[in-house]
């Protein structure tokens, strides 16, 4: 596994990465035997005749091959392998030492199955660090909806989108839970909460990214020396 973020890792370590069909196929090329035209004879090859069938005789082409060309390591036994699963056990037990709903936003952002459970974890979290004491009850009701797209738009932030602008939060939340909301008033009624869910998000995600960096940070260490 090369580790090269805390994001890229958790990802890589929920999951078996064992090689695809096409993956499979390709180093089946790579490894067989390559034909060598001075190692090919050919040979006439007598077909009987059978019945009224007149005999046939056609040329095949033969080839001399090392034992040595067959052998390749099995897939999934290699050492590099081996690496990878001891690497993926290190990031999962520092994923599991975190708090679980904590663990259920990591997995939110960065699992490559993400489920309900996760969405429902995450989005209980952000809201439980949330101050909506301030907001009338009407209001309060939609502010829970934004923190649901308010975790999309960062999800699509750290793989490089741009973040949600007005009019796609709007959008999204009349699609999601039929709520709306007037993106021509969104810095008056709406851009001081999105802030402070952006921050919200922002912290936890680095609490939970925080475990696996420091496995990360050792692992380096360990191949520096």
């Amino acid at each position: 596994m090369k580790l090269i973020g805390a994001r890229q890792a958790w990802t890589d370590s929920q999951h078996e990465s064992n090689a695809s069909i096409t993956a499979v196929a390709s180093e089946k090329a790579e490894s067989a035997s390559k034909i060598r035209r001075s190692r090919i004879t050919r040979h006439e090859v007598v077909f009987p005749a059978l019945g009224d069938e007149e005999e046939e005789r056609v040329l095949m082409a033969r080839q001399r091959i090392s034992i040595s060309e067959t052998r390749r390591t099995p897939l999934g036994r290699s050492t590099a392998r081996a690496a990878h699963l001891v690497t993926m056990g290190k990031i999962q037990h520092a994923i599991g030492t975190l708090p679980f709903q904590v663990e259920q936003l990591g997995h939110f952002l960065y699992h490559p199955c993400m489920t309900m459970q996760h969405v429902m974890n995450a989005e209980k979290l952000i809201l439980a660090d949330t101050d909506l004491s301030t907001m009338t009850t009407a209001k309060a009701a939609k502010a829970r909806c934004l923190v649901t797209i308010a975790l999309q738009s960062y999800k699509a932030t750290i793989t490089g989108a741009p973040e949600w602008g007005p009019a796609r939060v709007a959008e999204s939340m009349k699609a999601f839970y039929g709520a709306a909301i007037e993106p021509k008033h969104w810095d008056r009624d709406w851009l001081a909460l999105w802030e402070q869910l952006k921050a919200v998000i922002h912290a936890r995600d680095t609490e939970a990214q925080a475990p696996v960096w420091q496995v990360i940070h050792a692992e380096k260490d360990e191949s520096a020396a």
